[in-house]
């Protein structure tokens, strides 16, 4: 067993990997790379078996409670590789959130803001989170209390198909605004 780096630098996050010699565990529960169990057995009994086979120990998980560390006897630099692989995979798949805005007026007609509602219910059911935006420009800031209002209602009215963080709207440099999330 040589000395290998323990820490993978990946560039969102680092993460340690505890192998050979750093596992201090005083019980190994050995994996093989099929993901067979192979057996619990003491420490160095594991660590003298790993490297009769040219493998590497690498802890996958460890439980303080039975002072018991679960392990995979694999090649490093190819379960490194794979994890690596198994993660690109991962971002590729993961659908990123997207906020969808929708502008109001404060004096917007019903007809109008059941339309906006409803075109709203359609992101919140395509799982996009929806803002709703009321900007106030110069005089219009003295009906800030018929904005929140107008806000107020809609989170009301859209409960069932999003949820706010926030029981109030928040007030922004321009206006007010409520995010609906998706449920």
């Amino acid at each position: 067993m040589d000395a290998r780096p323990s820490t993978n630098f990946n560039k969102d996050r680092a993460f340690m990997v505890y192998l050979n010699e750093q596992i201090k565990a005083p019980n190994i529960v050995i994996v093989d790379e099929a993901g067979a169990n192979l057996w619990t057995f003491p420490r160095k009994k594991a660590l003298e078996m790993a490297e009769e086979q040219g493998m590497d120990l690498v802890q996958i998980r460890y439980d303080a409670v039975t002072m018991t560390s679960t392990v995979k006897m694999v090649d490093y630099g190819k379960y490194m590789y794979q994890k690596s692989k198994d993660d690109k995979e991962k971002k590729k798949t993961m659908k990123p959130t997207v906020l969808k805005e929708i502008k109001l007026n404060y004096a917007i007609g019903e007809n109008d803001l059941q339309m906006k509602m409803k075109k709203a219910i359609e992101f919140l059911k395509e799982r996009f989170n929806v803002k709703f935006f009321i900007k106030l420009k110069g005089r219009e800031k003295i009906y800030a209390n018929k904005a929140i209002e107008k806000l107020i209602k809609i989170k009301n009215d859209l409960a069932e198909h999003g949820k706010s963080q926030f029981e109030t709207p928040k007030q922004e440099a321009q206006g007010y605004s409520i995010i609906l999330f998706s449920k």
